[in-house]
């Protein structure tokens, strides 16, 4: 069984994923880690046993977890208009997802 242990810089947090408590090893199923490892910052949980996947914002398609530039710049590379005004992180998670929706994922 796969652990993953909060290594801080709290005590303890409450995150998307559950409560954490800071040194705590926790043993989760294969099937969560795969769901929730991109909600899993390195530098503050370790995970160990079971097979990890990259979390790396170089993942094919932006999530919640990129932040607005790097969307910007992968929407601006794949010839989506974007406009000239200032587009919120929330706009360009909805241009992204429209973009996937239309099927020209290149």
């Amino acid at each position: 069984m796969p652990t993953v242990t909060f290594l801080g810089p709290f005590y303890e947090t409450r995150h998307k994923t559950g409560s954490w408590v800071r040194g705590e090893q926790v043993e989760v199923t294969q099937e969560w880690l795969e769901d929730n490892q991109r909600f899993l910052p390195r530098k503050k949980f370790k995970i160990e046993g079971g097979v990890s996947l990259p979390t790396d914002k170089k993942s094919v398609i932006p999530d919640e977890n990129w932040n607005r530039k790097d969307m910007i710049s992968w929407l601006k590379g794949k010839g989506v208009q974007i406009g000239n005004g200032y587009l919120t992180k929330s706009a360009a998670l909805l241009l992204v997802q429209r973009h996937i929706n239309e099927g020209d994922l290149d």
